[in-house]
């Protein structure tokens, strides 16, 4: 065996071997995909986000609306929270702040002129609220003829007043809307 120690050169390669060799390039990779149009995926995502935002802004919106109607209740409740029950006008306080309250929501023609047992029975109908008898006594007549009323009388009128703000139906019954009450214009 004879040990090749000369360098064979390759052999002369044809003209036509030579411009294929030419035209040869690297591996390229392909081209990276476009963002458009995006995969079904994101169409999902996007409609699920619109209607999510949607949703947002009608809840956003009623909540707002809610808050604004039931905004008097509200200063209502505070207003008769901060009563001074020991002061001697704190039942005529009481009555008013319950009168503007009722004329807020149901109009001054349908609850401003009422006292007595007219304005009682008012304060029955538009609330599922139990009326206790000191709230009735103080109201009904003790508030009309200057009596004032001890504290503890004063602070049931005040619970009450508190209660029917809270839950007072936003809707005159048809029963009371048809009375006129005890007092007249």
């Amino acid at each position: 065996m004879k040990l090749l120690t000369t360098q064979q050169s390759p052999q002369p390669q044809s003209a036509e071997v030579q411009a294929l060799l030419q035209q040869m390039r690297d591996v390229h990779e392909p081209a990276a995909p476009g963002w458009w149009p995006p995969a079904p995926g994101w169409w999902m995502l996007a409609l699920l986000t619109l209607v999510l935002a949607v949703v947002a802004v009608i809840w956003l919106r009623n909540s707002r609306r809610r808050r604004a109607r039931s905004r008097y209740r509200i200063e209502g409740v505070r207003l008769l929270r901060r009563l001074d029950i020991s002061a001697p006008d704190a039942a005529q306080t009481a009555n008013e702040l319950l009168k503007r309250v009722a004329v807020t929501t149901y109009g001054r023609a349908a609850c401003g002129n009422l006292t007595g047992a007219g304005w009682l029975q008012f304060l029955r109908d538009t609330a599922d609220v139990e009326c206790p008898r000191e709230v009735e006594d103080l109201i009904g007549e003790k508030l009309y003829s200057g009596a004032v009323g001890n504290p503890a009388e004063i602070n049931t009128v005040r619970e009450f007043a508190i209660n029917w703000v809270q839950h007072h139906k936003a809707q005159i019954p048809l029963q009371t809307a048809g009375e006129g009450g005890t007092a007249g214009v």
